[in-house]
């Protein structure tokens, strides 16, 4: 397995080199794109090693899938499915470059405002029909339309043509948002031609062509009656849902009609198990062959299972928002008060088994913009004491006894109460302040967080493409769809897009960092760490095709490339 973490870590640190040249030379991108493959290929077994009878991979999702509405999905683990049952018009390669998928070619034009796609002519859904152009523009246009409340629509905004549609409120009548929608910047000229028209050169969204969430989807089948449900699910991926018992399982089995790389695998059950010490007993029984390990098991897991053990950077970020427009969370003191009061080091050693990197900014190591040295409130209890006094002063409040309990919100069944319990204690210890320490059901406290109603929430993010635009522009973007701290700064916004639209490099990763630096100075969360995720690995498992884009699970980004060894 050391081969395994060594070649992740420099996938997780390298992909800068793509991301600066995906951006150089002018404000167009590069003219044409193909590959010889559309999918990175499966890896060979070991020399020596040979392939065990039954090719199961089995893997634990921790809860159940909010969706699998790949329009609507927002969270890890539905995307961690959602990777096996669909392909957009683009997927990523190993190294997270932009690879054919549904489309074989691509090319730029107009001065890189507009971008057409050609389509493989094999391409099929699970249905056995044929994927078609119409379809790209049926799905992009439900993911914008307002009615259907897509979280990740805003990636749209600002970059393709007609969006505002995603502006105009949900209730407004139909004619009007139909019109609007009339005008989104995508065509399909022919069967096999998809046209994308944005409002600006933007280098990065050839990157968001390849999300979940811009797959073809049939109308006939996402409109039917449970269209979700295994009976009725229609992908275009290389697996099929064969079956999907709620709050218990999912079966993934290969599609026979799959155009890429034939899977090894003939079957993935992936299991629910929401208390992570069940899970990691599970793998130990041997009835899990991969886990991610639970914090309070790391150093276990590194004394007694060492050669199972994989430790993998991400382009991640794990940080506790504040509610920005909260009775108190609103003062800047107040926020500079619990961020400084907070010993970052101290907090990853105990609620995260040692592992992962101190985070003062949101931009992660390796990646273009990062900071390492901004760190506008480090760890200084004597100054967190200073900030908190000025608070009280400026809400006219006399001491922390007249603040009734803060509400502090975390999902359950993810081994977040260590650190929600770790951050109320030093903040009591510090200020006084009591806390309501709730958890909620992943569903319930994603809706309650984008409510904001919390006034701390724990929250995270992992790269959906490897490029800042996707933490600075989809986290923090006034009323975007991930923003959950209610954040805006119209300065903040105007160096995002000027950023976005930058051809130069060092002119881009500039703007982003001014931009960066506004965030942190005003502080709507609390930055702790970048991960360093640690998991456990049967030996028998080979063919990962590991990257730093990964959902849950070391090289889910390609289960197709899995194999399961004689053991």
């Amino acid at each position: 397995m050391v081969s395994t973490l060594r070649k992740r870590f420099l996938v997780a640190f390298g992909v800068i080199g793509l991301v600066v040249a995906a951006c150089g030379g002018g404000t167009s991108p590069s003219p044409s794109a193909a590959a010889p493959s559309t999918e990175p290929g499966t890896s060979p077994a070991p020399s020596g090693a040979a392939l065990a009878a039954d090719q199961t991979l089995r893997i634990d999702l921790g809860v159940e899938p909010p969706t699998l509405d790949p329009n609507l999905a927002q969270d890890s683990t539905s995307i961690a499915v959602l990777n096996a049952l669909h392909r957009g018009l683009i997927y990523y390669d190993k190294d997270l470059n932009p690879a054919p998928a549904v489309a074989e070619s691509w090319e730029f034009s107009n001065g890189g405002k507009t971008i057409t796609f050609k389509l493989r002519d094999d391409a099929k859904y699970t249905n056995g029909d044929p994927i078609v152009a119409a379809d790209f523009v049926y799905s992009w246009k439900r993911l914008i339309d307002p009615r259907t409340g897509a979280p990740y629509a805003y990636n749209m905004l600002d970059v393709v043509g007609g969006a505002e549609v995603y502006g105009i409120d949900a209730k407004a009548p139909a004619a009007e948002i139909d019109a609007a929608l009339a005008n989104f910047g995508v065509s399909a000229p022919d069967e096999h031609t998809f046209v994308v028209n944005l409002v600006k050169p933007a280098a990065y969204f050839i990157w968001i062509a390849g999300l979940w969430h811009s797959a073809p989807l049939q109308e006939k089948w996402i409109t039917s009656t449970a269209a979700t449900e295994a009976a009725n699910y229609v992908g275009s991926g290389p697996f099929i849902m064969e079956e999907w018992e709620h709050n218990s399982h999912i079966y993934l089995v290969p599609n026979p009609d799959w155009y890429g790389t034939k899977p090894t695998l003939t079957r993935i059950e992936m299991s629910m198990i929401e208390e992570p010490a069940q899970g990691q007993a599970a793998y130990e029984n041997d009835e899990l062959d991969m886990f991610l390990t639970p914090a309070a098991d790391i150093r276990r897991m590194q004394t007694e299972l060492a050669d199972e053990v994989v430790t993998s950077p991400q382009f991640g970020i794990g940080y506790y928002g504040y509610n920005m427009k909260g009775k108190y969370t609103s003062n800047l003191n107040f926020r500079a008060a619990l961020s400084s009061a907070i010993d970052k080091k101290a907090l990853i050693e105990v609620a995260w088994g040692g592992t992962g990197i101190v985070a003062n900014t949101i931009v992660p190591p390796g990646m273009l913009g990062y900071q390492e040295d901004l760190d506008p409130y480090p760890y200084d209890p004597v100054k967190a004491k200073e900030y908190f006094d000025k608070a009280l002063t400026e809400l006219g409040i006399a001491s922390a006894t007249d603040i009734p309990k803060l509400k502090f919100i975390y999902n359950t069944g993810s081994d977040h109460e260590n650190r929600v319990a770790f951050l109320a204690d030093a903040w009591n210890k510090a200020f006084g302040l009591q806390f309501d320490q709730v958890g909620l059901e992943w569903s319930t406290f994603l809706t309650t967080r984008h409510n904001l109603e919390f006034d701390v929430a724990r929250n995270a993010w992992s790269q959906d493409y490897p490029h800042p635009n996707n933490f600075l522009n989809d986290l923090f973007r006034c009323g975007g769809g991930n923003n959950d701290e209610g954040y805006c700064n119209e300065e903040y916004d105007a160096l995002i897009d000027q950023a976005a639209a930058e051809g130069d490099p060092a002119k881009q990763e500039e703007l982003y960092k001014q931009a960066e630096t506004i965030l942190v100075t005003e502080q709507p969360f609390i930055a702790l760490r970048f991960p360093i995720t640690s998991y456990t690995v049967k030996p028998y498992v080979s063919g990962l095709q590991v990257t730093p884009g990964d959902a849950q699970l070391p090289g889910d980004l390609f289960y197709e490339t899995i194999q399961i060894l004689e053991h």
